[in-house]
């Protein structure tokens, strides 16, 4: 008896999609961070700095995971911590030179991901594409963010 797993397309869709770009996201790790913390690397890049209670609220994760993670990004130079001006015992957090190098050269190596998209997709399905990876991925984050 074989039931599908999936309740619609686009679940299994997401689904799917999901586990490819973990796949490709898991070739390419120079120095061995784990990938929460090149989470935190990627959001510290958007955000351009930031606390690490609003890191925890944008990943959905405790701020206890973020600071263990950051910690070690800490240490292997990757950000720089300067102590806040609300609470003296939360650190704003923002990329070093070092950080960003790293997030260049994986985004470098992930290069292939977006040509092969461009590969099977026209150029109106792409911009169509993203916009509609950008529209949920916000949605996402608003949900997140709502509850909290």
């Amino acid at each position: 008896m074989n039931h599908s797993l999936y309740s619609s397309k686009l679940e299994e869709g997401l689904s799917v999609l999901q586990c490819e770009l973990v796949a490709e996201r898991n070739k390419e790790n120079p120095n061995n961070i784990t990938w929460f913390q090149y989470d935190l690397l990627e959001s510290l890049y958007h955000s351009k700095g930031s606390l690490p209670a609003q890191l925890s609220c944008n990943l959905g994760v405790s701020r206890s995971k973020v600071s263990k993670a950051l910690k070690g990004l800490k240490d292997i130079g990757y950000i720089h911590q300067i102590q806040g001006t609300g609470d003296g015992r939360e650190f704003f957090t923002q990329l070093t030179k070092d950080g960003l190098s790293f997030l260049n050269s994986t985004k470098a190596g992930h290069r292939h991901l977006e040509q092969t998209a461009s590969a099977v997709l026209t150029p109106s399905e792409q911009e169509l594409f993203a916009e509609f990876c950008l529209r949920v991925a916000q949605a996402f984050q608003e949900r997140r963010k709502s509850n909290e």
